[in-house]
């Protein structure tokens, strides 16, 4: 077992259930990182297939094997291998997913260099069928936290993060089952700033196996409570009505109705208002969220032009508007459906 020999000493976390597909890849990103001050918690989560045989295939004194005697699920596998977990940070890795050699020396870097922040993910590659996309994120950490108010900011598996567990009595929540990154997000935007390093460090498989594609309802359900429970801890008041819109951004709903999208035009703009009074966000950093999202819900609606003049008219465009290129692909979007 990996033991600290100074201020920057990392825990790698990964649970594993069924993982025999991937899981050496999975680990062998890891053991080869660039940084080696790390212990390596694997915790194999009841798996019925070769997981175990492949771990331990692996003689590294990095690796701390856990095995469940029975499948206990992610949260508390996850809730496990933190409360062993001896490093100063604490990096989450999924066992079907490829860690790029510089990831643990960039988030370290980053941490080390601000002792404000709390979390750190990066740019990845999504692998979906053989194919790599590249998907970025703003290193902007009120842009990340105004994420939250729709949707969680960070790719839950390429997150380092400060050890504040036992200190803020944090966990990840079983009644946020197959949300709960969210939720923890929303935790961690009370105790200290967001980054994102702005390369790809991890190389994240998205398949149909996974618990979030399995169980996308109840997921969706969990979000809407989540994101209520951040605008009441922010301050922020919404009518039921209001807050009916915001769920139709945050569950990126397909937009039907002109009165749909007049009214998230409204909520908003609201959500605007509210923080120049509550001073949340840094105004920039929220307006070009806002607009994002605002951008996302025009696009994002069967309306055809009708989209582009409410997009046009409506008084966040005017504020918030940040460049014609986007206003370019709505507008050949709304032509587009307009003609279908």
């Amino acid at each position: 077992m990996g033991t600290s020999n100074n201020n920057n000493f990392v825990s790698v976390i990964m649970p594993a259930y069924n993982a025999s597909a991937f899981i050496s890849e999975a680990i062998k990103s890891i053991l080869n990182q660039t940084y080696s001050n790390f212990e390596f918690i694997i915790i194999n989560d009841g798996s019925t297939d070769s997981t175990e045989k492949i771990i331990r295939q692996y003689n590294d004194s990095r690796i701390v094997y856990i095995k469940n005697e029975s499948n206990l699920g992610l949260i508390e596998s996850l809730n496990k291998g933190i409360s062993i977990a001896k490093g100063v940070f604490i990096a989450r890795m999924d066992a079907d997913d490829i860690s790029l050699p510089a990831r643990l020396l960039k988030q370290v870097e980053a941490l080390e260099f601000n002792s404000g922040l709390v979390a750190v993910g990066s740019d990845y590659f999504q692998l979906v069928n053989n194919r790599r996309r590249l998907i970025q994120n703003d290193n902007d950490s009120d842009y990340q936290k105004a994420m939250l108010l729709f949707t969680p900011c960070f790719c839950h598996p390429v997150v380092m993060m400060r050890n504040v567990f036992t200190e803020k009595n944090l966990k990840y929540k079983s009644e946020y089952k197959y949300a709960e990154d969210y939720k923890l997000w929303t935790e961690l935007a009370h105790i200290g700033k967001f980054a994102n390093i702005n390369e790809p460090l991890l190389e994240y498989r998205a398949h149909s196996g996974q618990v979030s594609t399995e169980n996308h309802q109840k997921q969706l359900e969990i979000s809407e409570r989540i994101r209520r429970e951040f605008y009441e801890s922010l301050g922020l008041q919404f009518t039921p009505k209001e807050f009916k819109s915001l769920n139709l951004i945050g569950n990126n709903v397909f937009i039907r109705k002109e009165e749909e999208l007049l009214d998230i035009s409204n909520v908003l703009m609201k959500i605007r208002n509210q923080n120049n009074v509550l001073e949340i966000f840094n105004d920039s950093s929220l307006d070009k969220l806002l607009y994002k999202f605002w951008l996302d819900s025009c696009g994002n609606a069967s309306l055809g032009l009708k989209a582009w003049r409410i997009y046009k008219s409506s008084e966040l465009s005017a504020i918030c508007d940040t460049g014609q290129v986007q206003k370019v692909k709505l507008l050949a979007k709304c032509l587009i459906r307009s003609f279908r």
